[in-house]
């Protein structure tokens, strides 16, 4: 049985209020957001299972995550599941306070806090130009 590599993941666990700035782009206008994120470890802490229940503006949407480490492929990972029938796998990244989400047209970089109470960041769209637009600043409060 290779040993936990999910340890690290701690700092996520838990509930999350979450508020963000959408910033206008090629997708869609401005506006904002308010979520509420909670974390928690599958059996074994292998993977963790994040639920998000979010509003952009008055519009809900929800959707699940899960977070682990792939053998195949050595890295770790994050499969979304929403509400309007979307999913995307991402390659995702803690490294000390550092948390980065990439895929082939949205990313998102940002730090936590030194008490692991606050993440903040930024994500980024891939415009029909191929050139990366600003798209949320976004906090993450732990409840």
């Amino acid at each position: 049985m290779p040993k936990n590599r999910m340890s690290r993941f701690e700092v996520f666990i838990g509930t999350w209020n979450t508020s963000g700035e959408v910033l206008a782009t090629e997708a869609g206008p401005a506006g904002v957001l308010r979520a509420t994120d909670t974390y928690r470890w599958l059996p074994g802490k292998h993977f963790i299972l994040h639920e998000v229940d979010a509003r952009f503006d008055d519009q809900p949407t929800r959707s699940v995550e899960v977070v682990g480490y792939d053998l195949a492929t050595k890295g770790y990972f994050a499969r979304s599941f929403d509400d309007q029938g979307v999913s995307g796998l991402y390659a995702v990244e803690l490294r000390g306070l550092r948390w980065r989400i990439d895929s082939e047209s949205m990313r998102f970089d940002g730090r936590f806090s030194k008490d692991g109470d606050r993440l903040s960041g930024l994500w980024e769209l891939k415009g029909a130009s191929g050139r990366w637009q600003p798209w949320i600043r976004l906090m993450l409060e732990r409840s």
